[in-house]
């Protein structure tokens, strides 16, 4: 029974740590310490097992010696020429039984004590284990523990045997020496189940201790390893959302840059490192606005918002970018559009847009505006000539003649309704339909 139990508890153990290792790679590999801890003092068993087996040494000398002084007291009475030599004959051969019975019960306990260091064998096999083979320690662990599960109730079911059989025969030889050979079973029996008892209770209380000790440290560790990021974020910021997510930062939400500049990084979408620079989900933010607004952004970066072409342009104005557009409508049917290429100029280009490499499944309406300056209701860059698209459209945007597409549209919470100043996006409905969300982000 103990073994069985010392190979659940190891399990259990190991199972807390393969659930709580998953969430990070740092808490990872602060487990593997805990590991090694666990490892390490399951060899102090060794001392556990070497008691038990004193006392079983114990045990096996005191029942030889019960076994001498039985055989000496027949063999004084044969010298008093007062015992009949036919019953002490008979007395011999009984007790010679008993001695035979005895000794094999005592090569039984031998067997036992041999297969206590395989089973230390198999216990510290079992904690060396790589943590990702868990699913296959836990089967054959299960299967080893009904294997000895069903031997040692054999071999108690073998010694019970013995116990009645001696009885039985003690009982027919002589009332005296059944009744000191009955004491002396009973209490064998009994000092086995208070060490059984008692290495039971041991383990039990041992393995629940490291178990809520296992699980208060993982725990403690996913704080700590918040916490720092937390603050080495807030003390260093990163330079880009791709930077954080590289640092193992995974979480979405509002980052600081380095140059103090904050910004919403999508951690989650299309592999993270994502900078969101617009979003439109409820039309609470008026987005018809001037220059200067668009230059310098506005609204709220956990709602909606415009960082800022003047960020824009200097974010992209080094290195390879790539840009995502993700879009809603009404019905909760989404679609993408991705470009390999993005880059805002600087304001003296009038913040001129470079797109191109477009996948997705939203269509390519980026694509006609590609070249084209920014045209606010006050500054207008397009190319019609007898109208601002700005005005027209309700909106601010890369617009040529005027557009197909207008994510800075007005926000109409209508399903279903087209209209050439709301949130469009041409080709993903082969119409002005106004969108419900979209969100623009680029890496």
């Amino acid at each position: 029974m103990p073994l069985s139990i010392s190979k659940r508890a190891v399990l259990i153990v190991l199972c807390i740590i393969g659930v709580y290792c998953s969430k990070s790679k740092r808490v990872l590999e602060r487990i593997k310490h805990l590991e090694s801890r666990f490892n390490t003092e399951s060899k102090f068993r060794d001392e556990d097992y070497a008691e038990v087996i004193d006392r079983l040494d114990e045990i096996d000398k005191k029942l030889n010696g019960s076994l001498e002084k039985r055989v000496g007291f027949v063999n004084s009475d044969h010298g008093s020429g007062d015992v009949n030599i036919e019953t002490i004959n008979h007395l011999r051969k009984d007790f010679t039984k008993i001695w035979t019975e005895f000794r094999d019960e005592k090569y039984e306990t031998a067997r036992i004590r041999r297969e206590i260091p395989k089973i230390k064998h198999d216990l510290e096999y079992y904690c060396t284990m790589n943590l990702n083979k868990t699913g296959e320690l836990i089967s054959r662990v299960e299967e080893s523990d009904d294997v000895r599960k069903i031997y040692m109730e054999m071999t108690v079911n073998e010694i019970y045997g013995v116990k009645f059989a001696l009885e039985n025969t003690i009982s027919n030889t002589s009332i005296l020496v059944g009744q000191e050979f009955k004491g002396t079973v009973e209490e064998i029996e009994e000092r086995i189940q208070r060490t059984v008892k008692k290495e039971l209770k041991i383990m039990e209380d041992n393995t629940r201790l490291e178990i809520a000790d296992t699980k208060a440290n993982v725990e403690r560790f996913e704080i700590l390893v918040s916490q720092l990021s937390a603050r080495v974020e807030q003390l260093f910021g990163y330079n880009s959302c791709s930077e954080a997510k590289s640092a193992a930062i995974l979480r979405s939400g509002v980052y600081k840059q380095r140059q103090g500049l904050e910004v919403y990084c999508d951690q989650t979408t299309d592999g993270g490192g994502w900078l969101v620079f617009q979003r439109r989900h409820n039309g609470e933010v008026d987005f018809y606005r001037d220059w200067i607004a668009y230059k310098n952004g506005f609204g709220d970066l956990n709602s909606e918002f415009w960082l800022g072409n003047e960020h824009l342009s200097i974010l992209t104005s080094s290195g390879d970018h790539e840009l995502r557009i993700d879009m809603e409508d009404f019905y909760g049917n989404k679609a993408f559009a991705k470009y390999s290429k993005f880059k805002v100029y600087p304001e003296e280009d009038k913040y001129k847009l470079e797109v191109s490499g477009y996948s997705g499944n939203a269509g390519d309406s980026l694509k006609y505006h590609n070249g084209m300056a920014f045209t606010t209701f006050d500054n207008d860059n397009d190319k019609w000539s007898n109208v601002n698209c700005a005005e027209d459209r309700h909106g601010a945007w890369w617009y040529k003649s005027c557009a197909y597409s207008n994510l800075n549209g007005q926000h109409f919470n209508d399903a279903g309704k087209p209209d050439t100043k709301g949130i469009f996006w041409y080709y993903f409905k082969q119409s002005m339909y106004c969108l419900k969300s979209v969100e623009m982000k680029f890496r």
